[in-house]
């Protein structure tokens, strides 16, 4: 069910609407005020415009690398599965020999 929030990252306060629970828009919150607070922290000359921008784009970037990741994985679980497949046929036919 839809919840209205309201959050508080890099001392920028806002209402925000989610499906998620009270616990995942903290952890969420939690997450993306460090990641903030972090790039402000190296750089003294950084906005909180352009720290929420280098934000957007760091986990912009490990969503791609996580996809890449993901499609990977599926074509190797493909090959695995058709590889089982094999091995199960041709252990029936073996059965089927010595039977």
């Amino acid at each position: 069910m839809r919840q209205k929030y309201t959050i508080t990252i890099a001392d920028i306060e806002m209402n925000v609407i989610s499906d998620e629970s009270p616990e995942a828009v903290e952890a969420l919150v939690g997450l993306v005020d460090r990641k903030m607070r972090e790039i402000c922290a190296g750089s003294k000359r950084c906005s909180k415009s352009e720290a929420a921008l280098l934000c957007a784009l760091d986990y912009c970037s490990e969503r791609i690398k996580s996809q890449r990741k993901l499609k990977a994985l599926e074509a190797k679980l493909a090959m695995t599965e058709a590889t089982l497949e094999e091995v199960l046929a041709e252990n029936e036919e073996l059965k089927a020999q010595i039977g």
